[in-house]
């Protein structure tokens, strides 16, 4: 059976081969969200934010204004709290095409602690204008979120 993880790294690269307009934005935890799949095999379209989830935020919004459908990949914790008035301003008022994948939602996040658990993403991210929130329970799931929400014209938030 197939991690959740794997296959967003797969979806990502599937993504990336079938729309030239997809870049990947990471912040920082490629290897934990399997984003790293991309860094290796499609490195020209991955981007390493760093620990820097307001700035990543915002050079997605100057990217989905070029035309492009940027992914960003980072805990959910991260992607939800860390640069909520960006997220909110630059990407779902505007109702720009920036896709988000928020990891490790929940309490069982193993060693990483109190610090990295999310339970309030759904809600957060419902209260979003524009945002399509996707949950998957499983690996199929994943990929077929993915896929559609590459074509819906607003953010996406996928858990």
């Amino acid at each position: 059976m197939l991690a959740q993880r794997d296959a967003f790294g797969d979806a990502l690269i599937e993504l990336i081969d079938r729309d030239p307009c997809v870049y990947v934005l990471d912040g920082d935890l490629a290897n934990s969200t399997k984003a790293d799949k991309v860094s290796r095999e499609r490195p020209d379209r991955f981007l390493e934010m760093g620990l820097a989830e307001q700035n990543m935020m915002g050079v997605a919004a100057g990217m989905a204004t070029c035309g492009l459908v940027p992914w960003l990949s980072s805990f959910a914790c991260f992607i939800v709290n860390r640069d909520l008035d960006q997220l909110r301003v630059v990407v779902a008022q505007p109702n720009l095409p920036v896709k988000l994948c928020g990891a490790y939602s929940g309490l069982l996040t193993g060693k990483t602690g109190k610090t990295h658990q999310e339970v309030a993403d759904i809600t957060v991210m419902r209260a979003m204008p524009n945002m399509t929130v996707l949950a998957p329970a499983d690996a199929v799931e994943v990929r077929a979120c993915m896929l559609a929400a590459n074509h819906l014209p607003g953010p996406v938030y996928v858990r």
